[in-house]
């Protein structure tokens, strides 16, 4: 899966020390923060190389530094497994939404969905200015 190659570039990805956490991924105008050890919501709720996880905790976060939810950004809307991914929100009150035990298959597809708006965002800026 391509998501889960992204986080095996990382250094730490294949450690299995207790408190481990990965880098952003950043894809866009967004950043998939993207967890799993003993202390994230995943399964299983260990601290292993990260290609033996079977779901991962997911943070998003906007260009601002901010964390978002999905419900008030109109992109993920558009996203064809949106509800799934809505459903594993620990709360949708608040922009600080974590996204717990989320299938590493929805975080890939996720991760795929944003790659393609961020590839037609980009086409679609260089001709509008195009000369």
């Amino acid at each position: 899966m391509r998501l889960i190659t992204e986080l095996q570039k990382q250094e730490e990805a294949n450690s299995t020390e207790q408190c481990r956490i990965l880098e952003g991924i950043k894809v866009g105008k967004y950043t998939l923060s993207i967890q799993g050890s003993y202390g994230h919501y995943c399964h299983p709720r260990q601290t292993l190389p990260v290609a033996d996880y079977l779901e991962m905790e997911l943070v998003i976060i906007n260009e601002e530094g901010s964390m978002i939810s999905i419900n008030n950004d109109n992109v993920f809307k558009k996203f064809s497994r949106y509800d799934e991914l809505l459903s594993r929100a620990d709360s949708l009150d608040t922009n600080y939404t974590v996204y717990g035990y989320v299938p590493v298959d929805l975080l890939n597809d996720l991760y795929f969905f944003l790659c393609v708006v961020n590839a037609y965002l980009t086409v679609n800026v260089k001709r509008q200015f195009k000369f």
